[in-house]
C-alpha cells in the first residue's frame, strides 16, 4: 500500500471532523453568509404562545414629524430612534435573553402597525465569556441594522396614534405570566384620537386630566396591566417648532398620567433621545396635521408694538420662577426691543379664569416682575408693571358648552411687553 492511501483515512477524517466544527458553531447551513447566520434569530418566530417567559416589544414611531423633510439644514440633528431604543434602560443582548422579542414600526392607527420582528425567540448565549461577548456583539449588530431600517421607513398614514401601538403591543405581549415590558421611541405628538394635541395648551395639569378622563370615556386607553411602558424621545420631533423646557415637561407629564391610567406596572417617559445629522437627501415623506406649541409672537398697533410670550414658554405651571429655556427667548425679547430704539417699555401679566382672582394676580403680577428683572439684567429699563389676572383675555370663550378649552386658557395665560416706539 502506497503512502498515500496509508495517509487518506486520517487526512478525510481531519476534514470531516472540521465541518462539522462549522456546521455546529452556526445556527444555519455551512453555506449560509456570516451576516445571515447571525441575523437569522431574527426572522424566526417563537411557538410559544403562553407560559411564564419574559416577553419584550419594541415600537418606533414612524411618523412624518419623526422625520426630517426635504428643507433640512445639512448637519442639523435630529432624533435617531434606533441609538435612543439601542441604549433604553432593559434591552441589553444580555437582558433580553430567554425572552420573546417583537419589534414595531407605528404611525396612523393601531391598525397600521407593522411587526418587523414578531415574537423572536432570543435563546441564551452558551460557551465561554469571549463567545459571549462575541455573540451578543453581533445580535446587538443585528438588531441595530433593523431598526434603522424600520426608521427608515415611509409613512402608511398621515396621523400619529401612540395608544393606537400600545394596544397593538398589549395584543402582542398576550396573557403571558412572564415579565412584560414595552419600550416605545416616539415625539409623543399625537394628532389623531381622545389623544389628540393639535389643540393642546401644553400648560397646566387640568388640561391632562380632562384628557385621560376623556380617553377613559372613550374606551381608547388599553390595558397594559402589570406591563412595564417606557417611553423615549418625548418632545423630540424631526421638524417643526421646538417645544420649550415647561412645554416638553407638560409634554411628559401627560404620557406619564396616560400610561398610569393603562394600570401598567412602571411608567418611564423621558424626553432624552440619542441624534444624527439629517443629512442632505432627506426625502419629504408624507404630511400630517402639525402639533404646534404656543410661542412667541408680536403685534404691532400705531406706536406700539406688543411682544407677546406665552405662559408655557417662560413657567412651569402655576409658577413665576423662570425656566432655564426662557432665557434664549428673553434674549431674543431684549434684541427686538433694542431694533425697535423705543420710548419706554410695559410689562403686564396675565392668567386664564381659573383660581380665584386674588391668586390670578399675585400670579400675574409675579411673572410680570420676574419678565422686568430679567430684560433689566439685558439692558432693558421697564417704565411699569402690572398684573392684571384674567381682565383682558386675548383668547375667549374659556368655556364652550360647559366644556373648557384648554388651548384659549394657555393663550390667555401670558406676559406682554408693550413698546412703545418714536413716530
Amino acid at each position: 500500500m502506497s503512502l498515500l492511501n496509508r495517509t487518506r483515512p486520517s487526512r478525510l477524517l481531519t476534514v470531516a471532523l472540521a465541518l462539522t466544527v462549522v456546521v455546529a458553531g452556526s445556527a444555519c447551513g455551512a453555506f449560509d453568509t456570516p451576516q445571515a447566520r447571525s441575523c437569522a434569530w431574527l426572522d424566526r418566530t417563537s411557538d410559544e404562545k403562553g407560559g411564564t417567559g419574559q416577553r419584550t416589544v419594541v415600537l418606533l414611531d414612524r411618523s412624518s414629524s419623526t422625520q426630517p423633510d426635504a428643507a433640512a439644514t445639512q448637519g442639523a440633528r435630529v432624533p435617531d430612534w434606533a441609538a435612543t431604543v439601542m441604549a433604553a434602560r432593559g434591552l441589553a443582548q444580555s437582558e433580553l435573553e430567554g425572552g420573546i422579542l417583537s419589534v414595531a414600526g407605528f404611525d396612523g392607527t393601531r391598525a397600521t402597525v407593522d411587526w418587523e420582528v414578531d415574537g423572536a425567540s432570543v435563546t441564551p448565549v452558551e460557551g465561554n465569556d469571549m463567545r459571549k461577548r462575541d455573540h451578543r456583539s453581533s445580535r446587538r449588530g443585528c438588531f441595530e441594522e433593523r431598526l434603522r431600517q424600520m426608521s427608515a421607513d415611509t409613512p402608511s398614514s398621515d396621523r400619529t396614534d401612540v395608544l393606537g401601538a400600545l394596544a397593538a403591543a398589549a395584543d402582542q405581549l398576550g396573557s403571558t405570566e412572564g415579565r412584560r415590558r414595552i419600550v416605545v421611541a416616539t415625539d409623543g405628538l399625537v394628532n389623531t384620537g381622545c389623544a389628540d394635541l393639535r389643540s393642546a395648551g401644553f400648560d397646566g395639569t387640568a388640561e391632562i386630566t380632562a384628557m385621560v378622563a376623556r380617553c377613559e370615556r372613550t374606551g381608547e386607553l388599553p390595558d397594559l396591566k402589570s406591563a412595564e411602558v417606557s417611553l423615549v424621545g418625548i418632545g423630540r420631533a424631526a421638524r417643526g417648532e421646538v417645544p420649550s423646557s415647561p412645554q416638553t415637561a407638560w409634554l411628559a407629564a401627560f404620557w406619564t398620567r396616560m400610561c398610569e391610567a393603562t394600570a401598567a406596572s412602571a411608567c418611564r417617559v423621558t424626553a432624552s433621545a440619542r441624534t444624527r445629522e439629517a443629512g442632505s437627501n432627506t426625502e419629504a415623506g408624507k404630511t400630517e396635521p402639525e402639533v404646534t406649541f404656543p410661542a412667541v409672537s408680536e403685534q404691532p398697533t400705531g406706536r406700539i408694538t406688543t411682544i407677546i410670550l406665552p405662559g408655557s414658554v417662560l413657567f412651569g405651571t402655576d409658577r413665576a420662577e423662570l425656566s432655564q429655556a426662557a432665557r434664549s427667548t428673553l434674549d431674543d425679547a431684549a434684541r427686538r426691543i433694542k431694533e425697535l430704539d423705543p420710548v419706554s417699555v410695559a410689562v403686564s401679566g396675565h392668567t386664564d379664569s381659573r383660581g380665584s382672582e386674588r391668586r390670578g394676580r399675585q400670579l400675574s403680577l409675579a411673572r410680570a416682575l420676574a419678565v422686568r428683572s430679567a430684560l433689566a439684567e439685558r439692558g432693558t429699563v421697564v417704565a411699569s408693571v402690572h398684573g392684571y389676572s384674567d381682565d383682558r383675555p386675548k383668547c375667549s370663550p374659556e368655556q364652550r358648552d360647559g366644556v373648557p378649552d384648554y388651548a384659549a386658557m394657555a393663550c390667555n395665560r401670558r406676559v406682554e411687553i408693550a413698546v412703545t416706539v418714536r413716530r
